[in-house]
């Protein structure tokens, strides 16, 4: 593992007690109820370290022969990100990724355009330099999200994938 690599296993919470509160707390708030069906996916989404698309989710859940439908996933999943548990991000591949961000250290991403690798990382220069800016345009940095697009040594290698993307680069 690199220095910068983020290993976000290492401090979320196992047995869901915090994000389920918040959750059925939130879901109390708006009237809303806390459904078994709700409650797995909490449960599988917060067992899960990787990020994932809603048709990700559904297929590993329908593998796992948990029956639920995909309105419920989308419902779900749109709750989730206003409670703040998850959040989304958009590598441009016509499909929202999730990951779940309760309990978890800010960190950046890097996407590698040719497979599809999302690799999270931790540089507390780049977040001490963005403040740094933030305050240099007039802003007070309140959180900040960062996305890099590249290819891993492994794409990095395939004549064939590196000209997809030949005048792209810096």
């Amino acid at each position: 593992m690199s220095r910068y690599e983020y290993d976000k296993s290492t401090d979320s919470t196992t047995d869901h007690g915090s994000e389920a509160e918040v959750f059925a707390e939130y879901l109390r708030q708006r009237g809303l109820k806390f459904t078994s069906a709700r409650r797995k996916l909490l449960d599988r989404i917060f067992d899960m370290h990787d990020h994932f698309t809603a048709d990700q989710l559904l297929d590993r859940l329908r593998s796992e022969n948990m029956r639920v439908s995909k309105a419920t996933v989308y419902r779900t999943l749109t709750v989730m990100l206003d409670s703040r548990l998850l959040v989304s991000h958009d590598f441009g591949e016509g499909a929202l990724y999730y990951e779940h961000t309760h309990g978890h250290a800010p960190h950046e991403h890097i996407f590698c355009l040719g497979c599809k690798t999302i690799v999270e990382f931790r540089s507390p220069a780049t977040a001490a330099q963005l403040t740094e800016i933030a305050a240099d345009l007039g802003f007070r940095l309140i959180f900040h999200s960062l996305k890099a697009f590249g290819l891993c040594d492994e794409c990095s290698s395939k004549p064939d994938v590196v000209n997809r993307f030949k005048g792209r680069g810096v």
